[in-house]
């Protein structure tokens, strides 16, 4: 979240099982406030599909993993009365040592601040609720995050944990429109640039549970809690987005939500534990989640959102899960994307024995290849190739986006981020604009201290592969100081547009092999080529790798 505004309740997201509690609380439980919301029986707002969706994935992990204190609330039964009482009644039933899971999927939307010139900015983040109309001004349709401040602090006593979670978007401008040829993206922001003020709030409607003693003034600086666990699914610049994900069938759901899923059922690179412990010691710490729902929200809606971490003061390490997930499933090969042409002659040419699945309509197309503008648009809704004429350069970019789909669940930026610059994370740059890739080292303490070797590669938007570092003689064998950052590389925005992904490994040994097969392949199509040996890569390194890509999108 960025500085200057720290609204309680902002787009949250991220999943939660049974807790690992310490030895003093080996009878502590989970309780959870499930709350969803799709149709709105509003003109103004537009109905949803995935948190119906979010929703019963929620329910179902929360169930399965041991919670049994379960409340569900959804569409007509969701108000401020409902999930007031929902959340005191919560409180009055939680333990020192539980932890408390409130969740939200649904529309998110800001109004004028009823008091200016605090932390919280000038603008109140609110969920509008089913109902809701901006001219009515009826409070029981509508939360706003200094609700759930004082909810928290009024409610639920202070040895109880609370991770809050809301799938919804709080505030945004768009860096890069969705373009209209690909449909499913949709965002989570609703009444657009429309000045809403909201009405006057009702007091909290119980007494507090705290202890007199214990119980602290609500004030409008809102300090952090020290119980509350937090996770973003996007910045306060930015928008949360649903779509269908990137597998065969998969329904409409939240970038967020569904990565969590992913983190908790999916194995690492060596096929063990859990994907998002990515130091694989066997435990989940909240800070190892949140670096990795980082990574996997960037990646899935293209750069367009990403997520943010609020924890307690010195519990980043603090351990979120008690069980180890059962042995991953045998693997099951990806599923062929579908490509969707709206010529006849151009869909006769790609049809046939191809890695991809014709669709007769567009929508749930992962790829659309407008042949009249020569251009291939994705799922996000991104021209990611412009000047694309065959059915082999049609091949290449799917090949691109398939090798990166494959390198995806890798990622991991505990040790190195790659970022692009000097715009803002996720821009449009145009023709001739200067472009910064910088490499910083982020160590955590889970990386052994030591010399890191960085390799750095493109992807360019039809799939040649470039050599970035090291390159020059000067460069020698890419090796950065402890804490040392990669010099900063510049470059030029010339056509072809689209999208290019940088690729930097950082290892403890030069990869000599890998580099190898780089100048092996370099300015070829061949990006399918380096997933395996980038795989083979951090296994063998373990939690002393890093892989980031840096995505770059041009056009005018």
């Amino acid at each position: 979240m960025s500085k200057g505004r720290r609204g309680l309740w902002a787009t949250v997201l991220v999943g939660f099982v049974t807790i690992l509690t310490s030895p003093g609380h080996a009878h502590a439980e989970t309780r959870a406030l499930l709350v969803g919301a799709w149709q709105f029986q509003s003109k103004l707002i537009m109905d949803l599909v995935g948190p119906e969706n979010d929703l019963a994935a929620m329910e179902a992990l929360i169930r399965g993993q041991g919670a049994s204190d379960v409340t569900v609330l959804r569409n007509d039964g969701v108000s401020r009365t409902t999930v007031e009482t929902a959340l005191h009644a919560l409180g009055l039933r939680s333990r020192l040592g539980d932890w408390i899971f409130l969740y939200y999927t649904g529309h998110g939307a800001l109004a004028e601040a009823a008091v200016k010139g605090t932390r919280d900015g000038d603008t109140d983040q609110f969920l509008p609720l089913p109902g809701f109309d901006p001219d009515v001004k009826d409070a029981e349709r509508f939360i706003v995050d200094k609700d759930f401040y004082t909810w928290l602090s009024l409610y639920v006593p202070k040895g109880v944990q609370v991770l809050m979670m809301a799938d919804t978007c709080h505030s945004g401008t768009l860096h890069r429109s969705v373009d209209p040829r690909v449909m499913g993206m949709t965002p989570r922001l609703t009444l657009g640039a429309r000045n809403v003020e909201l009405g006057s709030r009702p007091a909290p409607r119980f007494a507090s549970v705290l202890a007199s003693a214990d119980a602290a003034p609500v004030s409008a600086t809102r300090d952090d809690l020290p119980n509350l666990y937090y996770i973003s699914a996007a910045l306060d610049d930015q928008i949360a987005w649903e779509n269908a994900l990137p597998v065969e069938g998969a329904p409409t759901r939240g970038f967020l939500t569904w990565s969590f899923e992913q983190g908790m059922s999916t194995p690492r690179a060596d096929g063990k534990g859990m994907a998002a412990d990515q130091d694989g010691d066997g435990t989940l710490s909240i800070g190892e989640l949140g670096a990795y729902l980082n990574v996997q929200v960037r990646m899935l809606s293209g750069q367009r959102q990403e997520s943010s971490t609020i924890i307690p003061p010195g519990r980043e390490g603090q351990p979120l899960f008690a069980t180890v997930p059962p042995p991953p499933a045998p693997p099951v090969p990806p599923p062929l994307p579908g490509l969707y042409v709206a010529d006849v002659k151009a869909r006769a040419s790609v049809s046939g024995d191809h890695p991809w699945r014709i669709l007769t309509d567009g929508q749930g197309a992962d790829f659309v290849w407008d042949a009249r503008a020569q251009a291939m648009l994705r799922r996000t809704g991104d021209i990611v190739a412009q000047n694309v004429k065959t059915p082999a350069q049609v091949r290449g970019v799917i090949d691109k986006w398939a090798a990166l789909e494959a390198l995806r669940p890798l990622l991991s930026e505990r040790g190195a981020r790659l970022m692009v610059g000097p715009l803002d994370n996720g821009a449009r740059y145009p023709s001739g604009a200067p472009v910064t890739l910088a490499l910083a080292q982020t160590g955590d303490g889970s990386v052994a201290p030591g010399p890191r070797y960085a390799t750095v590669f493109n992807i360019a938007s039809d799939g040649t592969v470039q050599r970035l570092f090291p390159v020059a003689a000067s460069d020698g064998k890419g090796e950065l100081a402890a804490g040392q950052s990669l010099p900063v590389l510049e470059s030029q925005v010339i056509p072809p547009f689209g999208a290019d992904h940088v690729v930097a490994l950082v290892t403890a040994q030069p990869p000599d092999d890998f580099r190898l097969l780089l100048r092996m392949v370099e300015n070829q199509r061949a990006a399918a080529r380096l997933v395996a040996p980038i795989r083979d890569l951090m296994v063998k390194a373990g939690a002393q790798a890093s892989l980031s890509v840096g995505e770059l999108y041009t056009g005018n």
